[in-house]
């Protein structure tokens, strides 16, 4: 998890460290209700009778960031969310994010530069310009901004959470490497601190560059001082990705630091996914020491994989611990090593492993369970079959391999499921697209945009189809 330290909004900057003024309270007012010509006068008449007036300045700055904001400033279109076959929700206005038009935003830089030069100790304005320049993808702008800030920056290590504010800006528009760059900017301000570096193999983990994550874990634990946040989050993250021991090895450091027992929980999950029959004994000792007001979801899930001691654990008991969404990713990723270790053979166990490692984007350890190790494999229902079918062309089109991947879905072009048959020809056609057949991709994008039963997969295509 990315710690997010709550900060005022650009969109309706105030002072969060000077008095409201009337002014202010005023022009936010107008801005509020879309009166942005009357919030123009107002300042207007202000600014007549004293050019200097910074709060005035600074929200003429407001108007014009607002205005664009609500009146049709460009997005960034979240294509990879719109693309996933594990967001099934349709194309609505959460896709978009908005985009400061350069023009508007040198425009506000010049109001709020002129602010700074009457009053340089507004610290809210200097914020407003990180906002800004993030908001409008200005980042050589924003590093600069950053590094004239940086003895107020590091005043405080809060800070560090603060800025990294702006570098997500930038990663939800699209600048994914350039918002990390600023995250770098921000670490090194703060060469000590665990937290921040925690945070950014978050963000790797979550882009899927592993290698990266790894990297930024292995920076976090070097620190002298590593708070709770970053042990549970490290943790956590090795976990997923499938580094058993250094997730026992982290828990166990936290554990040891701050005389807790997560590690004590985790052995015993280890051990279980290992099919060590000594878990029963290792689980039961953390029970007997665990209180629900700090333990609760651990020993929720202990007290359900207990009976297994005494009892055999079935291909059932184990589908309704996999597909529990209540148990932390974290967790699950145990019992379905766990499913793949003792159920050889079945289906089932492959298809839900190799789903999850292409949900977190792990796309060569997804067609190794589904494609490779699962060759032989049959599921015992169509629909199985076919989601099956699905995600193996899904990790191998991620992967890189649209030629593989394109063996699977035409396997649903025929599909009764309108995701499942649009889906496959989507990135059929898109394959072809990028491979420079275009007149082969819109026969395909044309089907899809003219179906009956239409998902956010006509939506795409029609977009290839206005091009």
């Amino acid at each position: 998890m990315i710690r997010v330290v709550s900060s005022v909004y650009l969109l309706l900057i105030t002072s969060s460290i000077f008095a409201q003024t009337i002014i202010v309270a005023t022009t936010t007012d107008y801005i509020t209700h879309n009166q942005f010509a009357k919030a123009d006068r107002y300042l207007d008449s202000i600014l007549k009778q004293n050019p200097k007036t910074v709060d005035a300045l600074m929200m003429k700055g407001n108007v014009l960031l607002n205005q664009a904001w609500g009146n049709g400033a460009k997005s960034h279109f979240n294509t990879e969310k719109a693309e996933s076959i594990f967001d099934s929700s349709a194309i609505d206005a959460s896709f978009f994010i908005p985009i400061i038009p350069i023009d508007t935003s040198e425009k506000i830089d010049r109001y709020w530069k002129q602010c700074l030069q009457i009053d340089p100790s507004r610290t809210d304005i200097k914020k407003g310009l990180c906002s800004l320049y993030s908001l409008s993808l200005r980042t050589v702008e924003l590093e600069r901004q950053l590094i004239q800030m940086q003895s107020t920056i590091t005043e405080s290590e809060d800070n560090a959470y603060l800025y990294a504010e702006y570098a997500r800006n930038l990663k939800i528009r699209g600048r994914f490497d350039d918002a990390m760059q600023v995250y770098a900017l921000i670490a090194n301000m703060f060469p000590d601190l665990a937290g921040i570096r925690c945070d950014m193999a978050n963000e790797y983990f979550y882009a899927g560059d592993f290698n990266k994550a790894l990297i930024y874990l292995d920076s976090t634990l070097s620190k002298k001082e590593v708070d709770q946040t970053s042990f549970i989050n490290a943790a956590a993250l090795y976990s997923t990705m499938g580094f058993y021991d250094q997730a026992y090895n982290t828990f166990k450091r936290y554990s040891d630091k701050d005389t807790l027992i997560e590690a004590d929980f985790y052995k015993g999950l280890l051990m279980f996914a290992n099919m060590d029959s000594g878990y029963y004994n290792q689980l039961r000792q953390f029970l007997d020491h665990a209180t629900p007001q700090s333990y609760y979801d651990e020993m929720q899930l202990a007290e359900k994989l207990l009976p297994y001691g005494r009892a055999p654990f079935e291909l059932d008991d184990y589908l309704a611990l996999a597909t529990n969404e209540k148990i932390a990713r974290y967790y699950r990723v145990l019992i379905l090593q766990r499913g793949v270790r003792q159920f050889r053979g079945e289906c089932l166990p492959l298809f839900l492993f190799g789903s999850f490692y292409c949900n977190i984007k792990n796309y060569g350890a997804a067609t190794q369970l589904l494609r490779e190790e699962a060759e032989d494999c049959r599921l015992i229902s169509q629909e199985q079959l076919e989601r099956w079918t699905l995600t193996t062309g899904f990790a191998l089109y991620k992967k890189g391999d649209a030629q593989k991947a394109e063996f699977y879905f035409q396997k649903l072009f025929a599909s009764k499921s309108s995701v499942n048959q649009q889906a496959s020809k989507y990135f059929v056609a898109k394959g072809d697209w990028e491979a420079g057949k275009k007149e082969e991709a819109k026969k395909l994008f044309i089907e899809i945009a003219a179906s009956k039963m239409p998902t956010k997969y006509s939506w795409l295509s029609k977009g290839y189809l206005a091009r």
